[in-house]
């Protein structure tokens, strides 16, 4: 069998001062026990801000489970970032990164919309593992941009609100042009590896979406032909448990783990830890450390 898992970890920091020390490890202790009882043999990992932190997970509470080094992705400008953990042989190992983001124009002689100004936040992280009888699987994780408003900018970057409801509409625009234009980029790789038939691809993290928003229809390939859809590993998990996100009492599937169709015919089960998740209330920037991650760690298994 074969499971793989994503968890996004919440700001998972190093402390910024002595009196985070102890809430630190706290939640150290809580992304371990998570990890231990998942049990995954590939994890995804979002919101990394420490490589020292993941690899001393690695190397003491989780040694017993037999992980090799962390493959980490570049960070956002807030210092997190994606990272992917396997305890099965790593045939091939790639880090996505970039500058722009390109943007679909409507006619073919336009200019490229939007130039340098949709980056790729957090970097695309991906392991090809040998899976033992199932072969090689691909395995790939992102973070996108979560749906926040993305305010105006001046030339010097920083933001000013405009709150009438033009302008917040305008925000909630800026941010689900980040997350599609990341979509697109995830689903250019995507169809790169599956131009091999039967290729077996997993693609997995925090989409910041659900699957029937545009970005996840995208990345999903809904309309393609059979053989270039993606599927989500995560519809196998009861209605009332499909959720990883709780955000002012509303219960949301953000978190996703998708299949090529090379893979999907293996798909066994599938699993949300969601028993013990809270709410954590509105989001704030400037928030302490919590000592426990907003999210729920999801997996799936394989045969």
């Amino acid at each position: 069998m074969l499971r793989i898992a994503t968890f996004n970890l919440k700001d998972f920091f190093d402390p910024r001062a002595p009196e985070e020390e102890h809430i630190v490890g706290t939640k150290r202790a809580h992304v371990a026990e998570r990890l231990s009882l998942a049990g995954a043999d590939v994890v995804a990992l979002q919101e990394v801000a420490s490589d020292q932190l993941i690899e001393g997970l690695v190397g003491r509470e989780l040694a017993s489970l037999g992980y090799q080094p962390p493959l980490f992705g570049p960070r956002d400008k807030r210092g997190i970032g994606c990272a992917l953990l396997s305890r099965l042989p790593v045939i091939e190992s790639k880090v996505f990164a970039s500058y722009q983001l390109p943007f679909p124009r409507f006619v073919d002689s336009d200019p490229e919309p939007f130039p340098n100004r949709i980056p790729l936040r957090r970097g695309v992280v991906q392991l090809t593992v040998d899976a033992g009888p199932l072969g090689h699987v691909d395995v790939i994780t992102v973070h996108f941009k979560s749906k926040l408003g993305a305010p105006m900018r001046n030339e010097a970057g920083e933001p000013f609100i405009d709150g009438s409801a033009v302008g917040r509409g305008e925000a909630a625009l800026r941010s689900l042009i980040s997350r599609s234009a990341e979509a697109l980029h995830l689903r250019r790789l995507l169809d790169g590896l599956i131009a091999t038939p039967g290729r077996k691809v997993c693609a997995l993290g925090d989409f910041n979406d659900t699957v029937a928003s545009l970005p996840l229809q995208i990345v999903l390939g809904v309309g393609a032909a059979p053989e270039a859809a993606f599927s989500s590993c995560l519809e196998l998990v009861p209605q009332d448990r499909r959720f990883s996100v709780l955000h002012r009492g509303e219960r949301e599937l953000i978190d996703q783990i998708l299949v090529s169709a090379g893979l999907s015919p293996h798909l066994r089960a599938a699993n949300i830890d969601n028993a013990a998740l809270r709410d954590h209330g509105p989001h704030e920037p400037d928030a302490p450390l919590a000592p426990d991650s907003d999210h729920a760690l999801a997996s799936a298994d394989f045969e």
